[in-house]
């Protein structure tokens, strides 16, 4: 890889330019220079020369500043780390290809790389380098200090290399042969003392200790060279050195021999090589055969090697820092070492005595190597392994004392128990010994004499010493250990026994006695057996209870009373620990023991706990605080001052504190002191603590875990919770050491790098990082949405001049750390943080903000770029996090984002420009200046998609968030978006996405996969909903600022990559109706939910038995006291009590055993259900019930706080990790518990399907509902803004097809709902996605049918919607009650169904039309059966409104009276439903009013309000209303509301008298009329005189005030003069107090008519009359209706003055006055050519003659009674005479009518008219004739004259009118009336023909 200098790549710099591959580098004159003097230097390729001090200046800006000497070493470091690193990649090539036991594709790929690299003598290569690097020691000439840098870098590359070799010979890559090894002997020869022995060079420690390690490796590969486990095998098998495989011949052999003798005589290092050989050649001495060429002394080797103390080498090598720090191959090094010591052993014999020091260093390393090597123990107690036999045979030696010295056997098993395996190996060891060891005092019978092994027998029971109820019986045998002095001996007794039981004892004697010596090491093997295997814990807790203690309690040989209770033994010691600050060791022990053991059996030791007084801040002495007073915090203290190492006491103390947290959750009161004291004590005081080497960032580390785990488990609303949160959020000194810790590790990371070598704690320092920057996160993402005010710690995070750095610094700083784990939990802080400071800007003081400057963006903008390029990297949790940081920022600081999409050349330092505008949400933040990189990356992401949504779908939904929060945000991002849309693939790609869910996404396969993709369809709707959304409005506000010329559009073409056009493509009928068939159908499985229930109350029942019992075994204690909550509620119960009485009558007796037979029973009836065997009903069916509503394992929403921050997991039904580690199922593996395990793991199961069923299905859900909100925006039925649908949009045929496909899933998940059934619940988001859906599909096609016209076609989609929305409707309102969340889709429902009859009704030729009889009458059977529905729901106050409006159009065209009726009066409580309206128990009175007026305008319906007193209620309710002069004048005042409910009353009280006007009862309505309208009087004059209030103003002020009115008003100025009509009638002739009333309504009456009646026939001929009139369209369907075309088509009087007074009212700022103001001044107006007629504006007109005609009724009225009147008199009464209308005010009327009759029965010719038509014609001749009569009563009661010329205008026109007339036979009998008035009023007319029809 790297060259030697050359002519070549000297010439290529002279050049000027180096071609490097593909690329070109153009060479830099002082770059040149410096790279020439580093290729002399380091003896380095020039153009490899070049391209590190160009790297070097990069990565540096300062190094081109620096001085040459200063600029090489750099240049050098830079050198070795590269050489270094890829010697790290041939190691981790090696250590794979070791460690991959698969035969994966990637793993036969790694192996044949290994064995590629294996050959062509790399050993030799790898040796060759090893020389040159320390031979050029000695010819060094640098300065001094590059002399020290050069040498610690060539050490570890030696380092690398000699790990290199080792892996590739130990594996088999790479064959030794004898000539490869006498060179390595060579070269550790001459490391040792000869001309490579560079140590005296070394200068620093840490090339000391780099020389010190490269000869031990060096040492270590020539043992194994040896191969010295083979030789083990071939001795034990009995193989001949000749017939057995042997890498080296004797010759070979013999030439090494030559080599090992040359070794220096007094290096301490050739003392173990010495050893190595002189045991191979033992070995090679021991094999069968003839050995005579190999007779070598070794015994003469193995004296030299003992006088180097060959053992105590090799025990420093492995008790030093650097191995045990070392990342190469330790565990190799320590299987060496067991070969060479196991050889050592078989070769020579060892005795174990107190003067042989040999064997305890022997078994010290025989500690040191097993240690923490699991496959070494596992190899140890394998029987068949023959390497390990001589070891086994040492823990022979060291069992003989036990107990009487046990330290070095307890060593020697706590290093061979790791591992679950192993550990159990040692537990069935110590279970199963046969002898112990005691002091025995020889009686005098005894010979003097006693010999070692000479056999000896008691003959009467003896007790062992130290050990209180243990005994030997009688006949216990022998043999002697050793003799002591005072006739005392060591004897060794053959007595089968349990070793725990004993060693427990031991222990509690121990404690007892404060020898805490031999207690340490006993709880160092009971802590590493539990350890490694937690099923011991149960095991030793029962200890007394095992198989070996019975045997023995029942021999006699184990007292009775004889109880050991471990953990009761821990609790009590902790006490006693106190009392001396030494004892923090013994305390640190005995916390790891209480964490392991609350693991497994914590209500155990929470039990025993509480009873010692552990978690309790004060014991029984008032005056002793064990937490606070100084006990434990003394002993901290003390461990850290004293001892200086707190670490050990600190971390077992936070171990102990974070389970009591996970398995105490429930127990606040308890535990809270502990936990308060862990968290404000240790974490506030831990740092300041002194720690042994390399420890205090795993305390730290520790104390994060802790802190997490409070924030994980409990939440802001529990009591500790909440005093923890208290603490977090707002203690300045937690605060601190967090930040100080944060900052501190950020900082030697920063220095040091993340790759440095000989940094020891670096992985601790990086996940203190991680942990800290994961506290930040979890709290501000925890925080409740309702904090106020902003908490310190918030304030913190978020302020600029936090000391040393900003938060938002430290994070973009960590993420620049190539560390995955790391730069993920700064992507998620930085998040969060985005999200907070928006969220609390408007609360943050001056400090406190959001500040990013220009370097730092650059940094961040650098990070994200790396992590986004690595294409191959398979960490998506990084990727995926750097999405979610994106999206963050799009959403809460789109100024960053901005900032970061810019590029970095145009980033300014000042960070003003990007955080100022942060605020301005409504501004748009584009920059012509995007970043093509950012987004470059996007869209290659994007294009991928397809590939992401197969095999990484999570990752895809990250990337569509981000593309979503862009949208979202619309024009902000404006230039961005432009970027993506220009893409000719974007949008394909999303489609394809789309489109490929339902391929990857089968129907029978649910799993976590299938829920993202489903997910990332949901955000690709909404994607494509905002872009509809944005591409509409930016087309609106193009329009509206840069309007076009006429006869253009304005508006462009589709674009082909439009989101509308490529998903249009899809909707044909097939494919749309497959988008209903997925997303609608019911991924809601209510039977694996019940299933899933139904298992949890089979493991409640199993574990209620095994409570009974008193065992706890591993349950948590919150699910201890549940379960004996749900125990002690179900022996209570009356079902279960029931049977207890049924089972003591079948003879069974005794309470407990009458209990369990009940439970047992009812465990295999709830177990047969599971099954599939149904309950029958009765008692068992009754518990089944009762336990079912216990939701023991169910996940509870409302009991967690709702915080802020978006969550990204979805809900789920049960908390499956949390039950299981509730539960501890993972530990019940003894006999007892294994039962009870398969029935947790089949719960568990069924709820681990359910939750995905449940995710499968919301994530279904979601999408129905994204495509709900597209198909919204898509269709144009949601947006104001009309779209324009590429390709005519979706067809007809398509959206008839998907309706009924949505009806069929709907009216499915209906009937799959039963009444009370506790899993409806599952069922009921669905139901609300489906009527949804079918709400939206239904509108559309209104929307369709609306635009064509053609409503005949639907008529049978229109009945299938009715009968699915109706029998929907009518069975979910009998669930309401007891479900609440089907309030939701229900009112979804009415909406639907109002949606139905809102477009039936008016259209009588789809009714007509409708072809199929069948249909007709489904519909009707339909609307019958829905009516009573209806009139339940109209009492609910939340379905009122829907229920009421849809009841209104039942009655308007669906149902005849007679049939609505009977129905009615049997289901519609009226006088309940006025009750609540009056109470305001219902929420919309006007639609109530609107009902009660529709019933009004029928005979029977009038009748139906007669009898529920609707004039009583009309009071009532009028009498609360705030009604004067003001709120008629202006339509904005706040009692506009109450005007409408004015006239809508005023409106039914008219509507009454108008149908019960022919009644009998008559008279009473007109009683009550006049009752009713006795107050009203006042409020009608006013505002009829607030229409006329104009008419006396001059025409400028006319011209300056405009008012509005509404087709609304019209009507009820219609109501007004109908009821005065009424009162004219019965009321004023007889009130003569009215008298000053009856004349000013007159005359203000007078005064409309005027209006109306003003212009004359040829007014509409007339282009300038256009009064300051306007009545525009208001509401929707007026809007509709000004849309449609017109019915009458007349051009004349009010039909052209209503067509210009609806024109577009742009022009008028507010309506002033939403109430008729029809007297107002003329004002000219443009060209008439502007003025369109339609439908709506015939309305106008319409209500307008309805007006005239009731003005006429009412003077006729009043003319009438004053005629009347004379005639009583005999002379007219002009005092008393009623004010009436001057004849020119009556012509102008007559004119318009005769105008308007003749034209619109002329255009009509002889056809007959339509019923419209036909109803105007017969209102405007009513009309003429009541003026008629009008005028002759005017002429003939006051005298007046004819006008001049009159007569000749009224006869051409009447004749032209009678003219057309003839031609309609159906208005023959008002023709006739109409001449009579005409005759008398005009006689000339008599003698025409005209008259007479």
């Amino acid at each position: 890889m790297f060259g030697k200098p050359n002519g070549a790549s000297r010439a290529a710099l002279d050049a000027g330019q180096v071609a490097v591959g593909e690329h070109r580098l153009a060479v830099k004159p002082d770059l040149k220079e410096a790279a020439l003097r580093a290729s002399k230097s380091l003896d380095l390729d020039e153009v490899q020369s070049y391209i590190l001090v160009k790297r070097s200046s990069e990565s540096a800006p300062t190094t081109r500043d620096a001085d040459p000497q200063e600029l090489l070493r750099r240049v050098s470091l830079q050198y070795y780390l590269e050489r270094q690193c890829l010697l790290k990649c041939i190691r981790r090539i090696f250590v794979h290809a070791t460690c991959t036991d698969d035969d994966s594709d990637s793993s036969d790929a790694i192996k044949q790389e290994a064995s590629l690299l294996g050959s062509d003598e790399m050993e030799r290569r790898l040796l060759s380098i090893i020389k040159d690097s320390l031979a050029a020691a000695f010819s060094v000439k640098s300065a001094a200090d590059l002399t020290v840098s050069w040498l610690e870098e060539s050490l570890i590359e030696i380092n690398l290399i000699l790990d290199i070799l080792f892996l590739a010979i130990c594996d088999n890559f790479s064959r030794c042969n004898g000539g490869l090894w006498i060179a390595l002997c060579s070269l550790f020869r001459d490391m040792l003392s000869g001309s490579y022995d560079v140590g005296k060079f070394a200068v620093s420690a840490e090339a000391k200790r780099s020389f010190h390690y490269a000869k031990a490796q060096l040492l270590l590969i020539l043992i194994e060279t040896l191969d010295l486990e083979n030789l083990l095998r071939m001795v034990h098998d009995e193989v001949s050195f000749s017939g057995g495989y042997s890498q080296y011949s004797v010759a070979e052999i013999l030439e090494m021999d030559i080599e090992v003798s040359r070794l220096p005589e007094f290096e301490v290092e050739s003392g173990p090589l010495l050893l190595a050989w002189a045991v191979f050649h033992c070995l090679l001495l021991s094999l069968p055969g003839n050995n005579a060429n190999l007779e070598i002394d070794h015994a003469s080797y193995a004296q030299r090697a003992f006088e180097l103390a060959p053992f105590n080498y090799l025990l420093g090598v492995l008790c030093s820092s650097i191995f045990r720090e070392s990342d190469g191959p330790v565990s190799g090094f320590r299987a060496v070492l067991r070969s060479f010591i196991s050889a050592f052993i078989a070769s020579y014999e060892i005795s174990y005595q107190t003067e042989d020091s040999s064997l305890g260093v022997i078994l010290n390393i025989i500690c040191e190597v097993y240690g923490g090597e699991e496959s070494l123990c596992m190899q140890f107690w394998d029987k068949d392994s023959c390497v390990d036999g001589p070891i086994r045979s040492v823990l022979q030696m060291v069992e003989k004392e036990y107990p009487f010295q046990i330290t070095d056997l307890l060593r020697f098993l706590s290093a061979v128990s790791y591992g679950t395996w192993p550990a159990q190996c040692v537990y069935n060891y110590l279970e199963r010994m046969n002898g112990l060891t005691t002091l025995y005092a020889t009686p005098g019978s005894v010979p003097d004499s006693l010999n070692y092994c000479d056999q000896i027998e008691i003959h009467h029971p003896i007790s062992i010493p130290g050990m209180e109820g243990i005994t030997l019986p009688r006949g216990t045998r022998g043999y002697i250990l050793r003799s002591l002095e005072d006739n005392a001996a060591l004897v060794r007794w053959e007595f089968p026994h349990s070793g725990v039981f004993i060693l427990l004892l031991t222990l509690a004697q121990d404690l007892y006695s404060c020898n805490y010596v031999e207690a340490c090491d006993i709880m160092d093997l009971l802590y590493q057996m539990v350890s490694s295997n937690q099923d011991l814990c149960s095991a030793l807790l029962h200890a007394d209870k095992s198989l070996a203690v019975q045997k023995s309690k029942s021999l006699g040989q184990i007292g009775e009373y004889i109880r050991i209770d471990v953990v009761k033994i821990l609790c009590s010691s902790i006490f006693k620990y106190e009392q001396d600050g030494n004892n923090a060791s013994i305390m640190s022990k005995t916390f790891s023991m209480l964490s392991e053991f609350l693991k497994c059996v914590p209500y155990r030791v929470f039990d025993v706990a509480l009873e010692c007084g552990i978690f309790s801040s004060r014991l029984n002495d008032p005056s002793s605080d064990w937490l606070l007073s100084g006990a434990l915090a003394r002993m901290l203290f003390a461990a850290s001052e004293e001892n200086g190492d707190c670490s050990s006491l600190t971390t077992s103390l936070l171990d102990f504190a974070i389970q009591v947290l996970r398995k105490g959750a429930a127990a606040d009161d308890m535990i809270s002191p502990f936990i308060v004291f862990s968290i404000q004590y240790i974490m506030v005081n831990h740092m300041n603590w002194k720690h042994k080497k390399y420890s205090r960032w795993k305390t730290t580390l520790k104390v994060f875990e802790l802190v997490k785990s409070c924030i994980q488990v409990k939440p802001f609303l529990s009591k500790l919770g909440g005093i923890i949160w208290q603490m977090l959020l707002y203690d300045s000194s937690i605060h601190s050491v967090l930040w100080h810790a944060v900052c501190t590790s950020m900082q030697l990371l920063e220095s040091r790098g993340s790759f440095s070598n000989g940094v020891e704690d670096i992985e601790d320092i990086q996940l203190v990082l991680c942990c800290g920057l994961d506290i930040i996160f979890f709290m501000l993402s925890n925080l409740p949405e309702d904090l106020m005010p902003v908490a310190p710690f918030v304030t913190l995070v978020l302020s600029s001049s936090l000391k040393p750095l900003p938060f938002i610094t430290a994070t973009i700083l960590s993420m620049s750390f190539q560390n995955s784990a790391l730069q993920v939990s700064a992507a998620r802080a930085l998040s969060v943080l985005c999200f907070t400071a928006h969220r609390v800007q408007p609360q943050l003081m001056e400090n406190g903000s959001f500040l990013v400057d220009g370097s730092e963006i650059c940094r961040l903008q650098a990070s994200i770029s790396q992590i986004l390029n690595k294409e191959d990297d398979t960490n998506n949790c990084l990727i995926v996090a750097i999405f979610s940081l994106l999206t963050s920022v799009a959403r809460y600081q789109p100024a960053l984002f901005v900032s970061l999409t810019e590029e970095n050349a145009m980033i300014q330092a000042d960070h003003s420009n990007s955080a100022n505008s942060q605020t301005n949400g409504s501004s748009t933040l584009n920059s012509s200046r995007s970043n093509s990189r950012l987004v470059e990356q996007m869209l290659g992401y994007i294009e991928n998609s397809t590939e992401f949504m197969n095999s990484s779908p999570s990752l895809l939904l990250s990337i569509l968030d981000l593309l979503e929060a862009l949208w979202e945000s619309g024009v902000q991002f404006i230039c961005i978006l432009d970027k993506l849309r220009s893409s000719r693939t974007f949008w394909e790609s999303l489609s394809r996405c789309i489109r490929g869910t339902f391929d990857h996404c089968p129907v029978d396969t649910v799993d976590e996969k299938v829920s993202s993709r489903y997910n990332c369809q949901a955000k690709i709707f909404k994607i494509m909903s905002h872009e509809l959304f944005l591409k509409g409005r930016l087309l609106v506000e193009a329009k509206t600022s840069n309007p076009v010329a006429d006869g253009t559009t304005g508006q462009k073409e589709p674009s082909a990559s439009s989101p509308s056009n490529a998903v249009c493509k899809w909707f044909d009928s097939a494919l749309l109706e497959d988008f209903i068939n997925h997303l609608s159908s019911n991924g809601y499985q209510k039977e694996l939910f019940h299933r899933a229930k139904v298992a949890s109350c089979v493991c409640i029942i199993r574990l209620i038995t095994k409570l009974s019992t008193g065992d706890t075994a591993s349950l948590s204690l919150s699910a201890v006291k549940k379960i004996q909550l749900i125990s002690s509620k179900l022996l209570q119960h009356r079902a279960f009590i029931a049977l207890l009485s049924q089972y003591a009558l079948h003879g069974y007796s005794g309470e407990q055993e009458l209990t369990s037979l009940v439970i047992n029973d009812l465990y295999y009836h709830i177990h047969g259900e599971l099954e599939g065997r149904q309950i029958t009903p009765g008692p068992f069916q009754e518990l089944l019930c009762f336990l079912l509503e216990f939701k023991f394992f169910e996940c509870n929403a409302t009991e967690q706080p709702h915080s802020a921050f978006p969550a990204v997991s979805g809900n789920v039904l049960f908390d499956v990790a949390h039950t299981r580690d509730d539960l501890g199922v993972k530990l019940w593996n003894h006999s007892d518990w294994k039962p009870c395990k398969e029935v947790a793991e089949k719960m568990l199961d069924i709820m681990h399907k359910a939750n995905l069923m449940k995710r499968h299905a919301d994530a279904k859900l979601c999408t129905l509902r994204s495509f709900i909100t597209f198909l919204s925006v898509y269709t144009g039925t949601s947006s104001s803004n009309e779209l324009t649908l590429p390709d005519g949009g979706i067809s007809a045929t398509a959206m008839e097809s998907a309706i009924r496909c949505a009806c069929k899933y709907l009216q499915s998940t209906v009937d799959s709902l039963f009444p009370e059934v506790d899993t409806n619940e599952v069922l009921f988001p669905l139901l609300s996605g489906q009527v949804d859906l079918l709400l939206t599909l239904t509108r559309f096609l209104f929307h369709q049918a609306k635009q064509t016209k053609s409503y005949v076609h639907l008529y049978p989609v229109i009945v299938l919607l009715m009968r699915t929305s109706g029998a929907s409707t009518s069975f979910l309102v009998d669930l309401v009650p007891s479900s609440p969340a089907l309030k939701k889709p229900v009112k979804s429902l009415l909406v639907l169904i109002l949606s139905l009859f809102e477009f039936i009704y008016g259209k009588d030729d789809m009714k007509d039309g409708s072809g199929d009889a069948n249909l007709f009458g489904e519909s009707s059977i339909i609307s019958m059966r829905l009516l009573p529905v209806l009139c339940k729901l109209a009492e609910n106050r939340e379905y009122s409104d829907l229920a009421v409006g849809s009841m209104d159009l039942l009655l308007k065209g669906f149902i005849p009276p007679n049939v609505w009726l009977p129905i009615l009066q049997k289901h519609f409580r009226l006088q309940a439903i006025l009750h609540k309206c009056q109470n305001g128990a219902i929420l919309s009175t006007q639609v109530i009013l609107n009902f009660l007026l529709t019933l009004g305008r029928t005979k029977e319906g009038a009748k139906m309000l007669q009898s529920a007193n609707i004039f009583a209620f009309l009071k009532v309710l009028l009498s609360k209303l705030s009604l004067d002069d003001s709120c008629f004048r202006n339509s904005l005042s706040s009692q506009a509301k109450d005007v409408h409910m004015w006239s809508l009353a005023l409106a039914i009280v008219a509507s009454l008298n108008h149908c019960m006007d022919d009644d009998v009862s008559r008279s009473s309505v007109a009683n009550g009329t006049v009752s009713f309208l006795a107050g009203q009087v006042p409020l009608m004059s006013s505002y009829l005189s607030a229409q006329s209030v104009n008419t006396h103003q001059n025409k400028k002020r006319a011209v300056l005030q405009q008012s509005q009115t509404s087709l609304s008003a019209l009507s009820l100025t219609e109501n007004i003069l109908s009821l005065l009509c009424v009162l004219a009638k019965y009321h004023f002739p007889r009130d003569t107090g009215m008298m000053q009333v009856d004349s000013e309504l007159r005359e203000i009456i007078i005064h409309l008519l005027a209006f109306i009646s003003r212009g004359s026939a040829r007014t509409g001929d007339s282009p300038n009359w256009n009064p300051s009139f306007c009545c525009p369209p208001i509401a929707k369907e007026e809007v509709v209706l000004h849309e449609d075309p017109p019915l009458i088509r007349s051009k004349h009087g009010w039909f052209r003055f209503a067509a210009s007074s609806s024109l577009s009212t742009a022009a008028i700022s507010a309506p002033s006055n939403a109430a008729l103001s029809l007297v107002i001044r003329d004002k000219n107006s443009g060209d008439s050519g502007s003025v369109k007629q339609t439908r709506f504006t015939e309305m106008v007109a319409v209500q307008i003659y309805r007006i005239a005609f009731l003005i006429m009724k009412f003077l006729c009225s009043q003319a009438k009674e004053a005629v009347k009147r004379a005639g009583e008199l005999e002379f007219v009464d002009l005092a008393h005479f009623p004010e009436l209308p001057m004849p020119d005010i009556l012509h102008g009327l007559q004119d318009q009518v005769v105008s308007i009759v003749t034209e619109v029965l002329g255009a009509n010719g002889s056809s007959a008219l339509s019923g419209e038509t036909d109803r105007v014609c017969r209102l405007l001749l009513v009309t003429l004739e009541a003026s008629l009569y009008m005028e002759l009563c005017v002429s003939q009661s006051c005298g007046i004259r004819p006008v001049l010329g009159r007569f000749e205008d009224f006869s051409k026109g009447i004749k032209a009118m009678l003219h057309a007339l003839e031609k309609h036979s159906s208005l023959k009998p008002l023709v006739r009336s109409l001449a009579q008035i005409t005759t008398l009023l005009y006689p000339g007319l008599a003698q025409s023909n005209f008259l007479t029809m």
